[in-house]
């Protein structure tokens, strides 16, 4: 599954014999939109500072990144004062504007199960190994996705054989392009991807290539969480700082927009309209479903997303108690995998209990998803769905993913406009990396692998290791 993975950190292979091959990109001139066609690349706590950006730390390395979006009630317009139209204005006349959206990615077909799973498993964001360990990730994303590659081909197979999430991704980005250029708002816009094609960092190089000169980062995740969004800025962060032009291009980054009035408002339009097909809307129970996290990253690195995730949940529920929608909710999480203990309560657990307590219907809400992707379409249209029915729920209804809603890509495009005029580089233009240093890593690395081949083979070998795996993983 495309995030199911979130369980347990991403440099995935770059050489010829691993699971990347690059293409080139191409630019769509009548529209300047990029896409690639390639079938073929921890940071530490964020700190709010006084003026309103985000510190970001990885590895002695520091950037701020705008976080426009708190100082930006729900309960606000999303127009601009005279000042801000006066500096984008300003911004749009002198720079060659870029908006990379950021995105998960998906195996496009059944053979691509295998590499993808492969890829999601070698992030250090996504399964957390302790530091002396750490050269094992390739070894253990290896084992895990060859053990998992049979169950996920299943799910992507009764979904028409795989995901639709680069398709639909590419579709966003052409609205929020056309949106931009209702607003006079000339830009490119760029889809890559975390864990397939288009790779983030085949994004990156065409972003170079066309020498944009301001970009705006915008993550298609509503809620903050390292394992989503973090992991994808990593990327980045290493990307400009080890290139000299990168370094120096102005860059602000959305963190969060889940609190945004445009995505409230279109959430709670999705719901009410889904809620008119149930004979008694009133009864029905409004069950919002997000994606899961594992509890550590909330307790031990401070991950912001459970208490965004809350928050979230709060303003669309205040948002349709104002139409007069006063129907009970609760709020779930899916797509828990692994032996480890994931945010409660859990969504195939709460099914069972709604049904023991005599609720009869229900309306599955995908918060944490505005695409849709085998989440939606295999775990809760399917999996989730047989089991609600089977645990006593008599009628069920599924909210669609927010995709192509006109108010939500108006509202995407609002968020661009107001972030450009805080872009700021990324890292010093001037640092580069030695010689010696890539020379030392390279004989780092060998040594590192040689020992630890033969630890792994060892330690994947041994009955205990055979005997998890088993019971968590397959």
């Amino acid at each position: 599954m495309e995030a199911t993975a979130l369980s347990a950190g991403f440099n995935p292979l770059l050489k010829r014999k691993g699971y990347k091959f690059p293409r080139s990109c191409s630019l769509r001139n009548s529209m300047s939109l990029v896409r690639c066609n390639s079938k073929d690349l921890s940071f530490g706590l964020n700190k709010r500072n006084p003026q309103g950006s985000i510190a970001i730390n990885h590895r002695g390395l520091s950037f701020k990144t705008n976080a426009f979006e708190q100082a930006h009630s729900v309960a606000g317009d999303c127009s601009f004062d005279e000042d801000t139209t006066a500096k984008t204005r300003s911004h749009v006349a002198e720079d060659k504007i870029g908006v990379l959206l950021l995105n998960l990615g998906g195996p496009e077909t059944l053979n691509d199960v295998q590499p993808f799973l492969y890829n999601l498993f070698a992030d250090p964001d996504i399964i957390r190994l302790p530091r002396p360990f750490q050269f094992l990730q390739g070894t253990i994303a290896k084992f895990i996705s060859v053990v998992r590659a049979p169950k996920s081909k299943e799910g992507y197979a009764a979904i028409g054989g795989g995901s639709p999430l680069r398709k639909i991704t590419d579709e966003q980005a052409d609205a929020i392009q056309m949106a931009l250029q209702a607003k006079n708002i000339a830009a490119n816009v760029y889809v890559g991807m975390r864990y397939w094609y288009p790779f983030t960092e085949e994004a990156v190089q065409q972003i170079k290539k066309d020498k944009i000169t301001r970009l705006v980062v915008l993550p298609l995740y509503p809620q903050y969480s390292i394992s989503t969004t973090g992991s994808s800025i990593r990327v980045l962060q290493d990307l400009f700082r080890k290139d000299p032009y990168l370094a120096g291009v102005p860059v602000a980054i959305i963190q969060s927009w889940y609190q945004r009035r445009g995505y409230v408002n279109s959430m709670a339009d999705l719901i009410e309209k889904e809620l008119q097909n149930f004979s008694d809307s009133k009864e029905v129970m409004i069950f919002f479903s997000a994606h899961g996290v594992p509890v550590s990253y909330v307790e031990n690195s401070g991950d912001p997303y459970q208490k965004q995730m809350e928050e979230c949940i709060d303003l669309i529920m205040k948002e349709l108690k104002a139409r007069g929608v006063y129907n009970n909710h609760i709020l779930a999480y899916q797509s828990r995998v692994g032996p480890v203990q994931w945010l409660k309560p859990y969504t195939d657990e709460v099914l069972v209990d709604l049904g023991k307590n005599g609720v009869k219907s229900l309306l599955a809400v995908p918060v944490s998803f505005v695409s849709e992707h085998i989440e939606t379409l295999e775990e809760i249209d399917m999996e989730y769905r047989e089991l609600a029915l089977e645990s006593g729920i008599e009628n069920w209804g599924r909210v669609p993913a927010l995709g192509l809603t006109e108010s939500f890509i108006t509202d995407l495009a609002d968020a661009v406009i107001e972030s450009l005029p805080s872009a700021e580089a990324m890292s010093n233009p001037n640092a580069v990396v030695s010689e010696d240093s890539e020379s030392s890593d390279a004989f780092s690395y060998i040594v590192k692998m040689f020992f630890g081949s033969i630890l792994a083979f060892l330690l994947l070998l041994s009955p205990k290791m055979i005997d998890a795996f088993r019971n968590h993983i397959i």
